[in-house]
């Protein structure tokens, strides 16, 4: 059991790592991508304009929470059963406190009957990591989808791409492909682990053992792979900024913003600006000589003061997917100002995050020169 713990927490540890270098591609990219507009999707269909730095930081966001889980599976896991012998402890005068401090743990473990039965440990970690993959396989999807042809918002550097036998023009972004089987895979294992420790006795026994550990191995080490290569993926990166701009406000996307200026400018009923919105909207398509001055006009016809009279010039000037944008600068939104603030967060938690790894590994390095400095000694 102690070597488990050991082996496991080396697993976590090296996760965690692979965690903190995506965050920091993805924060690079956000830096670059801070004034990048382009049409978020809800429902899979075009709803509001943002900003690159805004999907990524809501990415980073979810990445920081899953090393905020991942660091207490390991202090779950840091813990030294070293000493509960069979399930029962010892009549000899030993020492746990020694021997967990000479393996690098923060602290022997407490009953010794739970020390060799538990596996809660086991499963936390390996929780905190479907989790992680869970989020992890939704962002690769949308990367794998802006990389289509139809798309075309994503390029992936040269070496993350394969062409094809009989197709010269074939660009397939395989990396993220392999990440996307890799994480499957790693949360099939995960589900594995789970299953083949549910309704065991809580006790010594084979089930938590030999025959499960391989496949804790295989979890995390899936889980790692799939993680750097979408970190690769996103070092080499490029975005079609035009393309994405040019789409920012297709299929009415900005007309929120119209809505909420007349309730703003005009004291109107949100319901009632929504109405005018969308009916601005279909006259706009039924009738694409209409000009905007003319449709809000026609659209709000019916209001008890009159029609709202706008001209074209700040129509469009309303409903631009940079002033959508620039608006929303509420805690968390697009608004370029806004993310640059988020991304110096980020940054500062990234740092945190690696100080702490950092201390840890220095802790298991010491830990093991002070063991071998004793055991010369004896």
């Amino acid at each position: 059991m102690t070597m488990y713990r050991m082996r496991q927490r080396e697993f976590i540890a090296a996760l965690i790592g692979a965690v903190l270098e995506l965050r920091q591609a993805m924060l690079d990219l956000a830096r670059r991508h801070r004034d990048t507009l382009f049409a978020a999707h809800t429902h899979t269909q075009p709803a509001q304009p943002t900003t690159i730095a805004h999907y990524l930081l809501g990415v980073i966001e979810q990445l920081e929470r899953d090393v905020t889980r991942l660091r207490a599976a390991f202090a779950s896991t840091n813990r030294s059963p070293l000493g509960s012998c069979a399930i029962t402890g010892t009549g000899f005068p030993i020492d746990r406190q020694v021997t967990s401090d000479l393996l690098g743990f923060d602290a022997p473990t407490g009953n010794t009957y739970g020390s060799i039965a538990t596996v809660d440990y086991l499963l936390e970690s390996v929780s905190a990591t479907g989790v992680m993959l869970a989020g992890l396989g939704r962002v690769i999807q949308d990367l794998l989808l802006w990389c289509t042809q139809e798309f075309g918002y994503l390029r992936l550097a040269e070496g993350l791409v394969q062409g094809s036998s009989i197709m010269p023009q074939k660009r397939n972004p395989v990396a993220l492909e392999h990440a996307r089987a890799i994480a499957s895979k790693a949360l099939g294992q995960g589900a594995a682990i789970v299953t083949t420790v549910h309704n065991t006795p809580f006790g010594d026994i084979v089930d938590t053992e030999d025959d499960l550990q391989p496949l804790v191995a295989a979890m995390f080490q899936d889980a790692l792979r799939a993680v750097a290569l979408v970190a690769a993926s996103m070092r080499g990166a490029e975005l079609d900024v035009a393309k994405l701009e040019s789409r920012a406000a297709e299929g009415g996307t900005t007309l929120t913003e119209l809505a909420d200026h007349l309730v703003r400018d005009r004291k109107i009923a949100f319901s009632t600006a929504y109405a005018i919105a969308a009916k601005f909207l279909r006259i706009r398509r039924e009738q694409p000589d209409t000009p905007a001055g003319t449709a809000l006009a026609r659209a709000s016809a019916d209001l008890p003061g009159g029609p709202v009279q706008y001209q074209d010039e700040e129509i469009a000037r309303i409903t631009s997917p940079r002033h959508f944008v620039e608006v929303r600068r509420t805690p968390g939104g697009p608004a370029p100002a806004e993310t640059t603030r988020a991304i110096a967060l980020s940054h500062d938690v990234l740092d945190r995050d690696r100080t702490w790894l950092d201390q840890t590994y220095e802790a298991l390095r010491d830990a093991d020169a002070r063991r071998r400095q004793r055991s010369q000694m004896l």
